[in-house]
């Protein structure tokens, strides 16, 4: 004998795609929020470590500026002077154009720097000179670097010499 079942409990075939597409939809988003994160922490990773590097290079221009004996030249983008105790021998600190590396004398300091100046001035809230002078107290660093998806970080320190 053949029974027959009309008892109909499951699911039907709309139920089951309408379901999944929900569920790959919920997904997607929730993939598309992931990749948004992880995106967020490597820009500051890779944010945090260029401006550590960039906050070394500025402490050893300023260590290397505070012991200034003598400046024989001077100008926007470069500076030649003697330090205290090192009478004889000559430091440059040099930068020629964008993208281009700090130099102190001829080593990398940091890379890709887009903009570099240093900027005179006779008193620490001075006016900034249109160069140096015999009365030159202060000398502004002013440098931005590229870092993660091209963004720009600006760094300024005032040295007394």
């Amino acid at each position: 004998m053949v029974r027959i079942i009309l008892n109909k409990k499951g699911f039907t075939l709309i139920e089951l795609t309408t379901a999944i597409v929900i569920v790959s939809i919920l997904s997607v988003m929730a993939g598309m929020g992931l990749v948004q994160i992880a995106n967020g922490y490597a820009f500051a990773r890779k944010n945090a470590v260029a401006a550590q590097q960039a906050q070394i290079a500025l402490a050893r221009v300023a260590k290397e500026l505070t012991g200034i004996e003598v400046i024989s030249s001077a100008a926007v983008t470069s500076i030649t002077y003697k330090r205290v105790g090192t009478s004889e021998q000559s430091h440059t600190l040099a930068w020629t154009s964008a993208d281009q590396p700090l130099t102190l004398d001829g080593d990398t300091l940091l890379d890709k720097v887009q903009s570099f100046s240093l900027t005179y001035r006779n008193t620490y809230d001075a006016a900034a000179a249109p160069s140096y002078s015999s009365s030159t107290a202060v000398i502004e660093l002013t440098f931005q670097i590229k870092v993660y998806n091209d963004t720009l970080l600006t760094f300024v320190q005032r040295v007394a010499i």
